[in-house]
């Protein structure tokens, strides 16, 4: 069993992260409102006092468990039962890897800051790219498919966007990735300038709320490319393997951009073909250590 989110037991959304990891991890592949119901009476570290407080708050989180396979379709990998049982799918969590990845993510601290991080900027230009139907490429350091040099990455990036010119020079600044991680374009048949571009970040840590203001596409490309953009200015998008609950998604989404939360990467994310063996062995090897 996991262990309870002990640093806020108020946080329905952070209950219905339990609840999905316990369906994961226990034997008949299910959870219920018991469960959670029976946790939060008998935990001494619960804020919620009353048999009414409890009740709300499970009424939340089942709220939650509804919003969020309406908002993942069918990259989400519970059924809610009318009797209060969240189970796991057919096919098992390996059927969803995505959303299991991200909840798995985003539920512990990290206790490696590369690996994880690192599957998540994929994870992010999947989404990002069945989103636009397009094309995407990752550019966070360290890069994959991109020059380990920032300036020859700007370069590579100008070539395959089609725009920009190349990495503009500049002998008093240096930079790994200038806090953009991924690039997405849409391209016409003609692959001519005059498209939607998309800068993204990603904030897979649990102060990724307190990064959302970082990225600057306009003054960005202004910074780094030798011409200006024919295109209309990039997109700015932010990705977290988190949720984003209601109240809070006006607030954070007018300072992300586009605001990509756990179901909506897993909803674009599972319908584009790729391979997932990097992405399910470390949500196993995570599961193992420390979910069960």
């Amino acid at each position: 069993m996991p262990d309870l989110p002990y640093d806020d037991l108020t946080d329905s959304l952070r209950l219905a992260d339990w609840l999905e990891l316990y369906a994961i991890t226990s034997s008949d592949s299910n959870s219920s409102r018991g469960d959670l119901d029976s946790a939060l009476r008998t935990t001494s570290h619960s804020e919620l006092g009353s048999d009414d407080e409890i009740e709300q708050k499970i009424l939340e989180v089942f709220g939650e468990f509804e919003q969020r396979a309406k908002a993942a379709g069918e990259a989400y990998p519970f059924d809610i039962d009318f009797r209060g049982i969240l189970r796991l799918k057919a096919g098992g969590w390996e059927a969803f890897p995505v959303y299991t990845f991200c909840l798995c993510l985003s539920y512990y601290p990290l206790r490696e800051t590369h690996i994880g991080p690192k599957i998540f900027e994929q994870v992010s230009c999947l989404a990002a790219r069945g989103y636009l139907r397009g094309r995407a490429v990752g550019f966070g350091s360290p890069r994959v498919g991109l020059s380990s040099s920032f300036a020859d990455a700007i370069t590579e990036l100008c070539n395959l966007v089609g725009e920009g010119g190349g990495y503009l020079k500049q002998s008093s600044l240096s930079r790994q990735d200038d806090t953009l991680d991924l690039v997405a374009w849409k391209d016409f048949e003609d692959k001519r300038p005059s498209k939607i571009l998309m800068f993204g970040q990603c904030g897979a840590g649990r102060n990724w709320s307190e990064k959302l203001g970082d990225l600057q596409p306009d003054a960005f490309w202004k910074q780094w490319m030798q011409l200006a953009t024919i295109s209309p200015d990039p997109i700015k998008s932010f990705f977290t393997p988190y949720r984003v609950g209601w109240r809070l998604w006006e607030f954070q989404a007018r300072r992300a951009g586009i605001l990509f939360d756990r179901c909506r990467i897993a909803y674009w994310a599972h319908q584009e073909e790729a391979d997932h063996s990097s992405l399910i062995e470390w949500t196993e090897d995570f599961l193992t250590r420390e979910a069960v």
